[in-house]
């Protein structure tokens, strides 16, 4: 008879808790309905993602990763950029190799107009009442013609 009685008061303690372990397994902990859950439908924060500080959290994070994301691209313009320029000084060196270099100006032979000779001496005042003409050509030559 203690064994039977044993044995009830176990089932009566297993059927006690029976229902509200599955009750418990049912419960959403995000539907916001119950005081304290974990939900952000809740104004009382609970502790769960609704808190300030999970909130401030979750913002600190997202500023990271946004302010990675634009290292990230700054980077990677950077180094568009120096590629380019590399590029660019590749091209300049091929085309430098391929181009020949310019000539030396050719040296033309000046010779003096019919009338005038060639002369470095200028025409002086007197001369020039006179009728000397002088000249420089282009080249530097001077041609007087007395």
């Amino acid at each position: 008879m203690k064994k039977i009685i044993r044995v009830l008061k176990n089932a009566g303690w297993i059927l006690a808790f029976a229902p509200t372990t599955l009750l418990v397994g049912c419960i959403d902990p995000n539907a916001g309905s119950y005081p304290n859950s974990y939900g952000t439908g809740n104004s009382g924060y609970g502790g769960g993602y609704g808190d300030p500080y999970y909130r401030q959290r979750r913002d600190l994070d997202d500023d990271r990763r946004e302010t990675d994301r634009e290292r990230r691209d700054i980077e990677n313009e950077r180094q568009r950029i120096e590629e380019d320029q590399r590029r660019l000084e590749r091209e300049r060196e091929r085309s430098r190799q391929y181009s020949p270099p310019p000539s030396p100006p050719q040296r033309r032979e000046e010779s003096c107009p019919s009338g005038f000779s060639p002369s470095e001496n200028k025409c002086s005042s007197e001369d020039r009442r006179r009728g000397c003409r002088d000249m420089r050509l282009p080249g530097g030559l001077g041609c007087v013609s007395r």
